[in-house]
């Protein structure tokens, strides 16, 4: 898919670079002249340094093709301008996903056309409201459209072979996993490659939908081992 981010903070910078490791085509688009000169040292020439609330620097990005338009940024009132920008400059071919800072404003962007809105805070409190197992809990948060991935969230328990190492220990694409979130208890973390896993903690990530049940037993299960002789 082609998909176009829009807000290069943490959030934005860490959704681009899991989704340029799965092999999609990003472009990520941050205002702020001294954060985008930075992120293009990292990334290259995919971070376009403009506003993405002005429609000719959406239609620079491409947004006439893109598939997914991704609103990230921390301003909530600029994430539902880029999306209904993006709906009418891609007459609807683009889907549009808002992250929300404000969980009360989500029924109002989905009113206003918003496809999908995403709050941590909601995150949070959908984990809190309920009844999660003690062992290795799957919650599907959403499924996007014309994919195989979809966002899920996975609990991490005491016995499970991925506690204790760091992420960039873990052989998380191999498996057709991709980091987005880290909730542990009412933290919310972003992926850093040295930050170590815990009991408890609820991974948010990226998953393709045909390898879920491998990457369940990967996140929640202990490592089996094979006793010869």
């Amino acid at each position: 898919m082609f998909i176009v981010v829009i807000g290069g903070g943490n959030v934005g910078y860490h959704i681009t670079r899991e989704l340029l490791e799965i092999g999609h085509e990003v472009v990520l688009m941050e205002k702020d002249p001294g954060q985008a000169r930075r992120l293009q040292a990292e990334l290259g020439s995919l971070v376009i340094g403009q506003d993405g609330c002005e429609g000719r620097r959406l239609l620079e990005a491409g947004v006439k093709r893109a598939d997914l338009m991704l609103a990230v940024t921390g301003e909530d009132e600029d994430n539902l301008i880029i999306c209904q920008l993006a709906d009418s400059l891609s007459r609807g071919r683009a889907r549009t996903i808002a992250r929300v800072n404000n969980p009360k404003n989500a029924s109002v962007f989905r009113r206003l056309g918003v496809d999908e809105t995403v709050s941590a805070t909601d995150l949070i409190l959908s984990m809190i409201e309920q009844d999660v197992e003690e062992t290795g809990a799957v919650i599907h948060l959403m499924k996007l459209d014309e994919s195989d991935l979809e966002l899920v969230e996975f609990k991490v328990n005491e016995e499970s072979r991925v506690v204790s190492q760091r992420l960039s220990e873990l052989d998380l694409p191999g498996h057709g996993c991709n980091v987005c979130l880290l909730i542990r208890g009412s933290e919310t973390l972003f992926p850093e490659h040295d930050l170590t896993l815990q009991a408890g903690d609820m991974i948010v990530a990226l998953v393709q939908m045909h390898r879920e049940a491998e990457v369940r037993i990967y996140l929640t299960e202990p490592e089996v081992r094979v006793e010869i002789g």
